[in-house]
């Protein structure tokens, strides 16, 4: 069986994905690759260009398997979150900047700290022409709360009250606390909408092969066995005039070796793809048929970490040594090495691609911790020392079989020797690997493994609360700072923009001080295009959008 390249997610860490990822792409940072090749890159761009004509059908890289299900709440990972937006629509639609846009709900508002209101549109149908009503929303939105239904974004769904009726065509979701972040989620799965119907109809085999979804998207499903490709065909009923698909009919393929999706891609089998990985480059660079697009910082939401295991033994269990390392890595390298140039250093594991709002607050914030990172690289060796830990041996652990983390790890073990740290690098099996993110036991043999992180919601607090919170879902090495919690906490039910902002930087100083997890690199968004297709996104924001409908001819 192909070695995957990301791991599937048990549903608690959905939003924030922790992915075993061989992505990256091909340019420098000076728009060429170690070859000299020219790559398409604007700092200014989120997009392809538009499409200018329809294009009969296309073909999609998929990612690296096919979807486990068509359910939209049920699996939040790379192959469903390609696929399933063009056929389940949200309450809220994504800009290719990630700005949030009307969907299923022509309007929305922040009422009180407490309470968030949907206004629904009155014309929306599902593709089989049934009218979309407020039962469906209400149904669509509650299954979130089903533990039964296990949904990956029952986390953002935490302290919901209850969901109502409002008026005659809103929507009411009501917290427990204050909760200013879960409007922020509506754009993503977490907030689409099936049939109330259908889905009562199916309660055994909703989103598998032979039932699939209705939903109100502009396509439906064709043709789908569960392994190989999926089809989808323009949608007859779909009610918005305004987002006709370009395109009749699309098809994803799924090769899970990198090998096989070069191949796809030189013989015309595949017509584009997000998330192209760097051993695809030469091949893309042969075809003479396509271009490759890179994104600008923060293209992405994802972070690349080393996560350190346990934070009251061990030599890292000293911030002073942690500081250290983070100080000696040589992140322009690793960029250069094991991203070929389409990465950033990154400073602050909620960098500029979770900035989705108050940006300038954020990295005047940002670029004082990069300066206080980069300098601590001067005297990290006597930190170590002081903290009489010097010559002591140490593990660090990342997935096996993927480049991407083998020359991330070297390059740790390089900075952590010249510390005056002997460090070992363990690759391990995929398997042994996804079990430290769910088994303390398995951990405690390691002293810090390394991991690539990112979360679909726009929002620092977000991101940080689940590594800096106490009870926080991804705080494996026992982090616990009262004034970090009080602040996060705050900022999570803190409505104004900027008052938010504020808090998350103050939680971000102290942990950026303190390590608990140490950033490293930030990839940029790589998206790969044959000469007859253009119109998709270059950010992670296809994640929350019926990309597919605007796909079509140069």
């Amino acid at each position: 069986m192909p070695t995957p390249r990301r791991t599937p997610l048990r549903p608690a860490l959905a939003l924030v994905a922790v992915l075993a990822l061989g992505l990256s792409a091909c340019s420098g940072s000076d728009g060429s690759d170690s070859s000299g090749h020219e790559a398409t890159f604007d700092t200014d761009t989120t997009t392809t260009p538009a499409a200018t004509g329809p294009v009969d059908s296309f073909t999609w890289y998929g990612d690296y398997r096919s979807p486990a299900t068509l359910d939209p709440i049920k699996v939040a990972d790379y192959p469903e979150l390609t696929v399933i937006p063009n056929l389940c629509e949200s309450l809220l639609d994504t800009g290719p900047g990630y700005e949030p846009r009307p969907g299923l709900a022509s309007a929305w508002e922040q009422v009180d700290p407490r309470t968030v209101r949907f206004t629904l549109r009155a014309d929306v149908t599902f593709s089989d022409g049934s009218p979309m009503t407020r039962e469906d929303v209400l149904f669509s939105l509650r299954r979130n709360l089903d533990p039964a239904l296990a949904s990956s974004y029952s986390i953002l769904y935490q302290g919901v009250a209850a969901i109502e009726p409002y008026g005659t065509d809103q929507v009411e979701v009501t917290f427990t606390e204050p909760n200013a972040v879960f409007l922020k989620g509506m754009n993503t799965l977490g907030g689409a909408v099936i049939s109330k119907a259908f889905a009562e109809a199916h309660p055994d085999d909703l989103g598998t092969p032979g039932t699939g979804v209705l939903c109100t998207g502009p396509y439906v499903l064709d043709s789908w066995d569960g392994v190989g490709p999926l089809t989808l065909e323009r949608s007859p009923q779909y009610w918005n005039s305004e987002r006709e698909p370009l395109a009749e009919q699309v098809r994803f393929e799924f090769p899970a070796e990198a090998k096989a999706l070069a191949n796809a891609i030189r013989t015309g089998a595949v017509d584009g793809g997000f998330n192209i990985p760097a051993e695809v480059i030469p091949s893309l660079r042969e075809t003479g048929s396509g271009e490759l697009w890179l994104g600008a910082e923060g293209s992405t939401p994802q972070n690349l970490d080393i996560i350190v295991s346990d934070l009251k033994k061990g030599p890292l269990a000293d911030a002073a040594v942690r500081r250290a390392l983070s100080g000696a890595v040589d992140r322009e390298a690793l960029v250069r090495t094991a991203f070929a140039g389409a990465a950033d250093p990154l400073y602050a594991v909620a960098g500029p691609g979770l900035w989705g709002y108050a940006q300038e607050r954020y990295r005047a914030a940002y670029d004082e911790i990069e300066k206080a990172a980069t300098g601590a690289a001067t005297d990290g060796r006597a930190a170590v020392e002081q903290a009489g830990v010097s010559g002591t041996g140490l593990t660090l652990a990342y997935p096996g079989g993927i480049e991407m983390y083998r020359t991330t790890a070297t390059v740790v073990q390089q900075a952590a020797k010249e510390l005056g740290l002997e460090m070992e690098i363990v690759a391990l099996p995929l398997a042994q690997y996804y079990s430290l993110f769910s088994d303390a036991s398995v951990r405690a043999d390691y002293d810090a493994f390394l991991t690539m992180n990112y979360t679909q919601v726009q929002e620092p607090a977000f991101m940080y609360g689940f590594i800096g919170n106490k009870d926080g879902s991804q705080n494996y090495g026992g982090y616990d700072n009262p004034e970090v919690d009080r602040l996060l906490r705050e900022a999570f039910g803190e409505p104004d923009d900027d008052a938010r902002a504020e808090l998350v930087i103050a939680a971000q100083a102290i942990l950026s001080e303190e390590l608990p997890w140490i950033p490293l690199v930030a990839p940029r968004a790589a998206v790969y295009l044959d000469e007859a297709v253009t119109g998709v996104p270059l950010t992670f924001a296809y994640m929350g959008t019926a990309w597919a409908a605007s796909v079509g001819a140069p």
